[in-house]
């Protein structure tokens, strides 16, 4: 994986990818006229997702909090759904391990009364045992995912790299995977095949090896103002005209006044510095995740970014964050540019990958996730994974894990 400074940027590349994302020649091919508000979806930028047809919302709709997974939906889902679609954004993320299939059972109840044209949507395969990867199961995991969302076909259908024995899952990925989701797409019940994970060199590992066309991959928590690897990879991406999503802009929590969940893998040293920004912000009246949001946004080389939302006020907020043209007031933008130099700088990337499993799972024995620790045979990767929606709802507890980090600022 080559690196690449994401300051190595210019200003003319940030400049011009700015320009062409507020240019809007049309409307996108995901409208419909008696159903959207064609001045709303006018004020959302739509960028290509690589080579795909696809042509997506700065912000996505992430599915998982709505399937309950982290509290309580007050709002109508209904309503939550179709706010967001009918206000410009047309791609959705979903999965089975969002509440078990209920992510994906509810969005079938809700998107049967919404136009096909309307909306992209993508999904992640689910194992009858954790992360088996063999052709026959993920084709029936593909076909189940299609019957719980009552759809002919998905848009893409992700595979979830982040085992933490992986070496000898690669063949079985390269080899029956990949095979077993070309010719999904062949027969029309996928368009596209995707990659997602949280270790970027895994990620990058499957799409060298591929014979397999790649069409987009899915990251998360490196597209955030402290963790901004994500801008080493896409250089990478873009050579092969991969697509990228950028997901967790939040960080699973770490970049809200709520804190991170207890099952969060991060560093102490992390979040000590996550908190200290975020209190930060309090002293200054200033959201720390509108910050993050906004910070997403901007992340060079990504088509959108998907965000998790669970009521109609984020859903409203959100749009309008991703859709102004001056998102930051003068103060806010001070604060963010503070916060990244005294804190989130000197973090270097700092992640979670390659954490010791087993000192993990006592861990959340002593925090009293009994449930989640009985699953040794996942991977901390994969716990945060399949919990990872934005959660904004615990708080802060300890880790002692340390990864290199790289540099900061785009």
């Amino acid at each position: 994986l080559r690196k690449q400074d994401p300051r190595s940027f210019s200003v003319f590349e940030r400049a011009v990818e700015r320009a062409i994302s507020h240019i809007q020649p049309s409307l996108p091919p995901t409208f419909v006229a008696r159903f959207h508000d064609e001045a709303a979806v006018r004020r959302m930028q739509y960028r290509r997702l690589g080579q795909t047809e696809m042509i997506v919302s700065k912000i996505s709709f992430g599915s998982a909090p709505i399937s309950g997974m982290f509290g309580n939906v007050d709002d109508s889902i209904t309503q939550i759904v179709e706010a967001a679609l009918r206000n410009g954004i047309n791609f959705i993320d979903t999965a089975y391990w969002y509440g078990h299939a209920r992510s994906e059972s509810i969005l079938g109840k809700v998107l049967s009364k919404i136009p096909r044209k309307a909306y992209y949507i993508s999904t992640k395969l689910d194992y009858a045992r954790t992360f088996d990867f063999r052709a026959d199961k993920v084709l029936e995991s593909l076909m189940n995912s299609l019957k719980r969302l009552k759809l002919t076909y998905v848009d893409i259908c992700f595979i979830q790299i982040h085992d933490a024995d992986f070496a000898p899952q690669q063949s079985i990925i390269l080899y029956e995977t990949l095979q077993a989701l070309e010719m999904a797409r062949d027969s029309g019940k996928i368009r596209y095949i995707g990659l997602t994970g949280y270790e970027l060199r895994k990620l990058a590992s499957i799409i060298d090896c591929s014979a397999v066309k790649i069409d987009v991959v899915l990251t998360y928590c490196h597209g955030s103002m402290n963790d901004n690897s994500l801008g080493n990879f896409t250089y990478l991406l873009q050579k092969k005209n991969i697509g990228v999503l950028n997901g967790s802009p939040l960080s699973m929590g770490l970049l809200t006044e709520r804190g991170p969940p207890p099952w969060h893998p991060a560093a102490d040293f992390i979040k000590e510095a996550c908190l200290a920004a975020t209190h930060y912000c309090i002293s200054k009246k200033v959201s720390i995740s509108k910050l993050a949001l906004s910070y997403a946004f901007e992340v060079p080389g990504t088509a959108s970014c998907v965000v998790g939302m669970d009521n109609l006020q984020q859903v409203r907020d959100n749009i309008a964050l991703a859709t102004a043209t001056s998102p930051l007031t003068d103060v806010e933008q001070r604060v963010r540019d503070r916060i990244m130099r005294r804190y989130f700088d000197r973090l270097e990337n700092a992640g979670w990958g390659g954490v010791d499993v087993v000192t993990y799972w006592k861990r959340l024995k002593k925090l009293g996730l009994t449930a989640l620790a009985t699953h040794r045979h996942s991977s901390v990767e994969s716990l945060s994974s399949t919990l990872n929606g934005l959660s904004i709802r615990s708080s802060s507890n300890s880790s002692d894990l340390r990864t290199a980090r790289r540099a900061r600022h785009f």
